[in-house]
């Protein structure tokens, strides 16, 4: 038999740059899912500043994500929080000076506040290319083992994904390579069909969701794992092989277990 474990799919739409009233909020629905006996709070993507990855102060609130799973014995994945990192110097660069880039990266936060898991994100949405270094070379596709277990003590292993990663098939493959058997997706989907052309409009509005409800169940049923991805409003949801969507919010009827 499966072991039953709670998740909270904290959907928060966030402000534009109040990080600490953002951080605020995401705190209150950690502690309040915490009460509520989940294993497991995962956030969305670019929770603390909304779509502006050039914002640098967000680095300190890992610490604190930290310290809230310590006090609530809890796993947290903090959505993802952007990065200010050296990078190699560039051969058209000048003297020893060193060139910075910005990551955008999701963390697994074990029940005694340690750093279980780290992931960069891969395939980028096109307006975060400008600003945002892909994790290519930085971070493959790894799995790990979480505190979380089968009924004979076995870790789950875990890997993690970030929102357009959903979309490319060889990262889910990697990680069940490594043994994957849950994905968690942190996700910042706008879903208002601002990146669609017009003659994709006018085919189908939705299709953004649409597309999201297919490739989830595809990529649960195709690799045998349970996926989840936390949006930051809409279309969250949860899929475990065979069984299809077990909770989601924000579309449509749903079968629950």
């Amino acid at each position: 038999m499966a072991p039953f474990y709670k998740i909270a799919i904290i959907q928060l739409q966030p402000k534009d740059v109040a990080i600490a009233d953002n951080y605020a909020r995401a705190e209150s629905f950690i502690r309040k899912a915490a009460a509520e006996g989940a294993h497991l709070a995962i956030l969305p993507e670019y929770h603390l500043t909304s779509l502006h990855p050039r914002l640098r102060r967000v680095a300190t609130y890992l610490p604190r994500y930290q310290a809230l799973a310590r006090e609530l014995s809890i796993n947290i994945v903090p959505g993802t929080i952007t990065e200010v990192h050296s990078a190699p110097k560039r051969d058209d660069s000048e003297g020893d000076s060193q060139d910075r880039e910005i990551r955008n990266m999701a963390y697994w936060l074990s029940p005694e506040g340690a750093i279980l898991a780290s992931y960069q994100k891969a395939n980028l949405w096109h307006s975060e290319r400008p600003h945002l270094t892909a994790g290519v070379s930085h971070a493959p596709h790894r799995a790990f083992d979480t505190p979380l277990a089968w009924p004979d003590g076995r870790p789950i292993r875990a890997g993690m994904l970030i929102c357009w990663d959903l979309a490319f098939p060889e990262a889910f493959r990697a990680l069940l390579r490594d043994g994957a058997e849950l994905v968690v997706i942190p996700s910042f989907w706008l879903l208002d069909g601002s990146d669609l052309d017009e003659d994709r409009k006018g085919m189908n509005k939705e299709c953004e969701g649409l597309f999201i409800d297919s490739v989830m169940v595809a990529r649960a049923f195709e690799n045998e794992c349970v996926v989840v991805l936390c949006n930051k409003g809409g279309l969250s949801q949860a899929v475990v092989p065979v069984y299809g969507p077990v909770a989601g919010l924000g579309w449509g009827s749903m079968r629950r277990s």
